[in-house]
């Protein structure tokens, strides 16, 4: 795409589709953008849209061309979004086989859960039964956290805080907690070890996600 937005032309012939980064920006957040609600809209397909202009103005909720144009740029430009000359799918294993396939590739040590706002597990890899529970009461507390002081830290420090961690002395994270929210649902993902968000794995449990519950 040009740089200039009045000339801002779609290349024709690709399938869109988020990255591990926009995936996250869109998962990490409730507010209704236009550039979540971009993401959020490709990630509802089953298989990557081809790019169309109509389309595009129609998830976002505008009629005008430019300002779709406009939002997929920009989108593109942060890294949260990228285009294919080939249809990419779903995984089409099950919500709850994907998850637990895909959770170990996102931890250093292959080991984390996902759990509801009430602290039920969804999914867990590489932990004991009294470990997934004490993790999932953890969270459920730290879910509670979230909601009360999130506001407040962005008020009056400025600082959006999109996840949590127990480090040790020299800062690394030991377990690290993110709320995750699809449509209503609130989740929050637990990793134990160095997370590793940037991965296509991390990009496809949010698409699981988010044609589960969003």
């Amino acid at each position: 795409m040009s740089e200039q937005a009045a000339d801002l032309e779609l290349t024709p012939g690709l399938y869109l589709l988020p990255t591990a980064a926009g995936a996250f920006h869109a998962l990490s957040r409730r507010e209704d953008t236009p550039l979540r609600r971009l993401i959020l809209a490709l990630a509802r397909h089953r298989s990557s849209p081809l790019a169309d202009e109509a389309e595009i103005a129609r998830w976002l909720g505008v009629a005008d061309r430019q300002a779709a144009l406009e939002a997929l740029h920009r989108a593109q430009t942060l890294g949260f979004i990228q285009g294919y000359t080939t249809v990419h799918a779903v995984p089409a294993l099950g919500v709850g086989n994907e998850l637990h396939q895909l959770l170990p590739h996102l931890s250093s040590v292959g080991k984390g859960l996902i759990v509801d706002w009430n602290g039920l597990t969804l999914a867990s890899c590489g932990l004991g039964e009294d470990a997934a529970d004490a993790l999932a009461a953890l969270s459920a507390d730290l879910i509670a956290v979230q909601e009360r002081h999130a506001a407040r830290l962005v008020q009056h420090i400025g600082l959006a805080t999109h996840g949590w961690a127990a480090v040790n002395a020299y800062g690394s994270s030991r377990i690290g907690a993110w709320p995750l929210y699809v449509g209503e649902e609130r989740l929050m993902l637990v990793l134990l070890g160095e997370p590793r968000l940037n991965k296509p794995e991390f990009l496809a449990l949010a698409w699981v996600l988010i044609n589960r519950y969003g």
